[in-house]
């Protein structure tokens, strides 16, 4: 997540409180909440000013992952709760950091009970990106979406299960061709394409047809990923209560999808 130089120096202000967006916090308490992110500094004689500390680190923390956290972090509702914000205040808050991150192609947006940045487009940016195909890639994202789950993000998970198939789907493409592909956002467009460079025809004469209904229903499972994270995922308004069995079933189901896709990768690499 990357942000312009007018954004970090609202952010300096904001973070530590001076631009009563936010709640004051102290020099100790500054360090402390960066240290959570990487930063490696000590609360001493010398210690600049709260502002320029901050907007220090922000700056430091610049087109990183652990800048979208530090955001994040910085309106989580307990914290705000705790220090006196009503529901109105809060809104209040979210609208003025977003006045500022929108001009950066970003905005923070309500996810269960916490905020989460969003780009442009109303995806959920997350701080991790597909570094390598596999299994052990794939457990890692699964056990995420799994752990938002159990803590009542429904929502999220599916939104994560989808967006994980769409990585993996994106990443063959472009190992196959190359090149960056430009992705219209159509899980289904994307599955047709990984088909025919995996080749996943379905050719009766070869395959019995226990192995062939179970490929079919991996076209419905990629039509069903989709349409589910459009209804019920956090990046669209949700047309329907999200359920504990629904999300599980979309990461079930995404996990299943995206370990045949690698698997069979490997195969045509032998």
């Amino acid at each position: 997540m990357k942000i312009t130089e007018r954004t970090i120096k609202f952010l300096g202000k904001t973070l530590c409180g001076d631009n009563e967006i936010l709640p004051y916090k102290s020099g100790p308490q500054l360090v402390n909440f960066f240290v959570e992110f990487g930063a490696d500094d000590t609360y001493g004689e010398g210690f600049p000013s709260r502002w320029k500390y901050t907007e220090d680190k922000v700056r430091q923390f610049n087109g990183s992952k652990q800048l979208k956290l530090i955001i994040e972090s910085s309106v989580d509702p307990r914290d705000l709760m705790d220090a006196g914000a009503t529901n109105e205040k809060l809104d209040k808050v979210i609208e003025a950091i977003n006045d500022y991150l929108r001009y950066d192609g970003y905005e923070l947006k309500k996810v269960g009970v916490f905020y989460k940045v969003h780009d442009s487009k109303g995806i959920i940016v997350e701080p991790e990106t597909v570094k390598g195909l596999n299994q052990s890639f794939i457990q890692e994202q699964i056990t995420k979406c799994h752990s938002k789950i159990d803590r009542g993000d429904f929502n999220g998970a599916i939104t994560n299960a989808r967006s994980l198939a769409e990585a993996v789907m994106i990443e063959i493409i472009e190992q196959y061709e190359g090149k960056e592909i430009k992705n219209d956002g159509k899980l289904e467009n994307l599955y047709r394409q990984v088909k025919k460079i995996l080749n996943l025809t379905i050719d009766p004469d070869i395959l019995p047809s226990t192995i062939i209904q179970i490929l079919s229903g991996l076209d419905s499972v990629t039509t069903g990923l989709a349409g589910l994270s459009n209804n019920s995922g956090d990046r669209h308004a949700n047309k329907f209560r999200t359920m504990k069995h629904h999300a599980r079933l979309a990461v079930n189901a995404a996990m299943t999808l995206v370990d045949f896709l690698l698997d069979s990768k490997e195969y045509q690499k032998k």
